[in-house]
């Protein structure tokens, strides 16, 4: 997977998709499945606004019924078909209390999920990703079960089963593996400036290079908006803005230690909060409008009374922009008079391939192409033929285990699944190689040997934020980073000083992201 800014401009593609996070990746893999000539830039890095990286459940969300919550039940079945390595089932107590308000809502949630997914549904997936039917338990059960409940007037919970996405930027990641190996061109770092315009037809975009400073004009037959919540800078200079209504969600991620539920509370709002575990840490969420983390703070500690939680407990702060309507929304901008542009927004990543495969529908069309059935429902993504992420670490362990810190070869095999050997390999002969890059973290110096060679890595924050959870938890320590940079800047043969450029400006990036400053 290489970054080649003159395959960009080399052609006029048949599908050009501006925004790399899940939705636009997703597209770009689906168009090229399908035979079309795909290009694809992101102006920061892949997935870097994902909803799916600030709370990993990969419904985003539990709600009560809707269409949108029935398509994510599907759609995150078959991502559990097509990406088995990458998630893992975990189960959600949501309190009932003795209140209209939050006695009915989470009842009727629980009862529409058992109604919609069932064992019967899920017949296709290993036995370890197959969800139970929800149910609701007594009072006394859930105070047995999930003791971290608020119980003041606790009548009992509503017990649901999602996924967990452990490694929520690698299963981002793995949709642009998956359009680079059909064929589609990918670059990051590449920001569209405005579309090209022929009369009211989109012809392309004009982008800069971020990396290089290289102004670029890339042409398409249809251009594809997913820019999220960005979707009318683009949409403005051609007066076809929508003014999509967007709303922060907010999720905190904290140095409190987690069991290993999901768990809810109620804090005045019908919509519960939730305490998620992931890499052993407390994450809560989602809380939706504008940051205001002494407010947050205390409708957690309402919600869970023996939190007790305060702003020093906090590690990262992580938000991002989705549809204020909960909906997802696709928008053929050809009946309004301005033909050759799509828009598509996702409101979680769950629906994303189910989306692309609708906007591949409607570019078929828009390019008077025959009908072309949609795969990606059923075709693995890159890795996924590691279908038994338990048994195929003993069988790992036996193998490359000497030298590797305990907590590694777990950690491969759900961020690379059946290609985690790729990895291992690297450090064969390399034993600094196998060491770990920060103290509280799974990763090796060979993924980030790896990254750099063949992820298509721009910057240290590429590798370290989004290729490697170096950084999950919180700013990596300065000796971390400092590997991390002669590491990575010996790969790309970066100078000293444009290692230390490197290292200021991922400490500049999570300077952004702590509590004081958000």
């Amino acid at each position: 997977m290489t970054r080649d800014l003159d395959s960009l401009v080399a052609r006029t593609f048949d599908v050009l998709v501006v925004g790399g996070g899940i939705t636009g990746l997703a597209v770009a893999y689906d168009a090229a499945q399908r035979g079309l000539t795909v290009g694809l830039i992101e102006r920061e890095d892949f997935g870097h606004a994902s909803a799916l990286r600030h709370l990993p459940l990969v419904s985003g969300d539990i709600r009560p019924p809707s269409s949108t919550a029935r398509r994510q039940i599907r759609e995150r079945r078959i991502l559990a078909r097509i990406a088995p390595h990458a998630v893992q089932p975990v189960v959600c107590a949501v309190p009932i209390y003795r209140s209209l308000r939050h006695g009915a809502l989470a009842t009727r949630a629980a009862f529409s999920a058992a109604t919609l997914l069932g064992p019967r549904r899920a017949g296709d997936l290993p036995a370890s990703l197959r969800l139970p039917r929800a149910h609701v338990v007594s009072r006394g059960r859930a105070i047995q079960q999930f003791p971290g409940l608020r119980r003041q007037r606790l009548t009992g919970a509503a017990v649901f089963y999602e996924y967990l996405a452990p490694e929520p930027d690698r299963l981002v990641f793995t949709f642009a593996l998956a359009a680079s190996e059909r064929g589609a061109v990918l670059a990051n770092h590449v920001e569209a400036l405005a579309p090209l315009v022929e009369g009211r037809r989109v012809v392309g975009v004009r982008a800069r290079d971020a990396a290089g400073g290289r102004t670029i004009e890339i042409g398409a037959q249809v251009t594809v908006n997913a820019t999220g919540a960005a979707t009318d800078g683009l949409l403005a200079p051609l007066d076809a803005a929508i003014h999509l209504p967007m709303r922060p969600r907010v999720a905190l991620i904290t140095s409190r230690d987690a069991g290993d539920e999901v768990l809810g509370g109620f804090a005045g709002s019908r919509r519960p909060l939730f305490l998620v575990p992931w890499r052993r840490r407390a994450l809560f969420g989602p809380w939706h409008g504008e940051p205001d983390l002494d407010a947050f703070t205390a409708q957690l500690n309402q919600a869970f009374p023996a939190l007790d939680l305060s702003l020093k407990d906090i590690t990262l702060v992580h938000g991002a922009r989705v549809p204020a309507d909960g909906s997802d929304h696709v928008i053929d901008h050809g009946p309004s008079g301005l033909d050759g542009v799509i828009t598509v927004i996702a409101a979680a990543a769950a629906t994303a391939r189910g989306l692309a495969e609708h906007v591949t529908d409607l570019a078929l069309v828009k390019l008077s192409r025959a009908a072309v059935p949609c795969r990606t429902a059923e075709t693995i993504l890159p890795g996924a033929s590691l279908r038994d992420v338990g048994a195929a670490i003993g069988e790992a362990r036996r193998e490359f285990d000497t030298g590797l810190p305990d907590d590694t070869i777990p950690h491969l095999l759900v961020a690379y699944g059946s290609r985690y050997r790729d990895v291992l390999q690297l450090a064969a002969d390399r034993p600094e190689w196998r060491t770990r890059i920060a103290s509280d973290s799974p990763v090796i110096g060979a993924e980030l040997v790896h990254a750099a060679r063949t992820e298509m890595v721009t910057t240290l924050a590429d590798a370290v934020v989004r290729r490697t959870p170096v950084g999950a938890l919180g700013e990596p320590k300065m000796e971390a980073l400092a590997r991390a940079g002669e590491i990575v800047g010996g790969e790309l043969r970066w100078s000293g000083d444009r290692v230390r450029d490197e290292i200021a400006a991922v400490r500049q990036y999570y300077g952004t992201l702590k509590p004081l400053k958000t």
